[in-house]
């Protein structure tokens, strides 16, 4: 068995060669019959992500399983159940993601689990492998005891601050030499490269080509007018607007005002930017319309069900309701278990479905973590919370998102004279 990684900044094209690695792999260690890949990953988006790349590796067309590091801790978790009782670990519910993690990679130290799932995945892969906590490292180093684990990672890319030092990182120098990538691929715009090089050493970044530090200390109307200007000036592309931080509401504030009417002496706009939600805010905007009593009835639980507005997981609700009407021969229900219901087909729609692209997007930088756009504005209020350390790694993450250029819209004059801006 064996352990290869690959580690670079940020658009170095880590996931490409961990491709070529699995491609290479592959020659050298065939699929027996009833065998697949295991991809992983830690979020849903970047799974998704992954799961595209992997339809480029020739021969792979159905030979593969890519998921998120829980769910395939989950599936673990729920298919040895009873040595976990055996073992004598705490029985754990499906959201309960760390201490399922942790149950599995308890399981997978079992020779026999071990085993049993390196028969059915000889080779593991796992992209953003930085963004393991402990509870789901433990699975990974499990399992590359029994299989080929090919592992891309980026440590400074990571923004959990719990995750200092890094402990997968800290695993593979002890493990393996991972190859380093040093070219930038995502983009060859000098400004925007050599901003992602000052913050990424500690540096003040400088304006340049490509990327540029807007006017400093706006107002919501005047951040608004060079939002729409940006927009209204990239020639062509997608634009993404990500911000560090939600709280204070100065980032919401000029997305809404860029949608009302048009901006400035250029009067550019109005411009409809779409924010990214969470399955927890889907979850909660379908259940704010749900009539339904605590313990209702059968027939109650159906006729509700129908009156939501039409959408996914909503007529999977109703068809599992169904199911356990005709199937199980059940009479009631409880509201709690209908909304956990509701919950867990927004999870697997966003899961297997991806969602519509639009041309406006705005979203947290946590969320456009592994993603790449034309353009990005960078919107950097007052209320970034976190150390130095954490806000570099935050503008970084942000900026490195940019193919062709970068404007960054600050809140206040003295922002700038602090970090990560110095």
């Amino acid at each position: 068995m064996s352990i290869r990684a690959v580690e670079g900044a940020a658009g170095c094209g880590k996931t490409y060669r961990l491709m070529a690695m699995l491609t290479e792999t592959l020659a050298g260690h065939p699929l027996s019959e009833g065998q697949r890949v295991l991809a992983l990953t830690f979020m849903h988006g970047a799974r998704r992500r992954l799961s595209d790349r992997l339809k480029g590796v020739v021969g792979l067309a159905g030979r593969v399983q890519c998921c998120t590091v829980d769910a395939f801790a989950w599936r673990i978790y729920r298919r040895w159940r009873g040595l976990a009782t055996a073992l004598g670990i705490e029985p754990a519910t499906e959201g309960e993601f760390d201490a399922v993690c942790d149950a599995a990679g308890l399981l997978l130290e079992q020779a026999q689990v071990r085993s049993w799932t390196a028969m059915s995945f000889p080779i593991v892969l796992v992209d953003e492998g930085q963004d393991l906590r402990p509870q789901r490292l433990r699975m990974l180093v499990a399992l590359s005891g029994a299989t080929h684990a090919l592992i891309a990672a980026d440590e400074f890319q990571c923004l959990d601050q719990a995750l200092r030092p890094n402990p997968l990182v800290t695993w593979l120098q002890n493990a393996v030499e991972p190859e380093t990538l040093v070219q930038v691929r995502r983009t060859n715009v000098a400004g925007l490269l050599a901003a992602a090089a000052a913050i990424r050493s500690s540096q003040a970044p400088v304006n340049g080509q490509g990327f540029r530090i807007l006017q400093p200390g706006v107002s919501v109307p005047l951040a608004a007018t060079l939002l729409a200007n940006a927009i209204a000036w990239r020639q062509g592309g997608d634009v993404a607007v990500i911000t560090p931080a939600l709280q204070g509401g100065f980032a919401q504030s000029v997305i809404t005002r860029v949608g009302q009417s048009p901006c400035g002496q250029q009067q550019n706009g109005p411009y409809a930017i779409r924010w990214e939600g969470t399955d927890r805010e889907e979850t909660q905007l379908i259940v704010s319309s749900l009539d339904l009593a605590a313990n209702p009835t059968a027939a109650e639980a159906c006729a509700a069900l129908r009156a939501l507005p039409r959408s996914g997981p909503a007529r999977a609700a109703i068809s599992w309701l169904n199911n356990q009407i005709h199937a199980v021969g059940r009479g009631a229900f409880t509201r709690e278990e209908i909304e956990a219901v509701i919950a867990r087909n927004v999870a697997l729609r966003r899961q297997h479905g991806g969602g519509a692209s639009h041309l406006f997007t705005a979203m947290t930088v946590q969320q456009a973590k592994n993603r790449e756009f034309d353009g990005v504005v960078v919107i950097w209020p007052y209320q970034v919370g976190g150390d130095i350390e954490h806000k570099r790694r935050l503008l970084y993450n942000a900026v490195t998102r940019a193919k062709r250029w970068c404007n960054i819209i600050v809140q206040g004059q003295n922002i700038l004279a602090a970090a990560p801006f110095v």
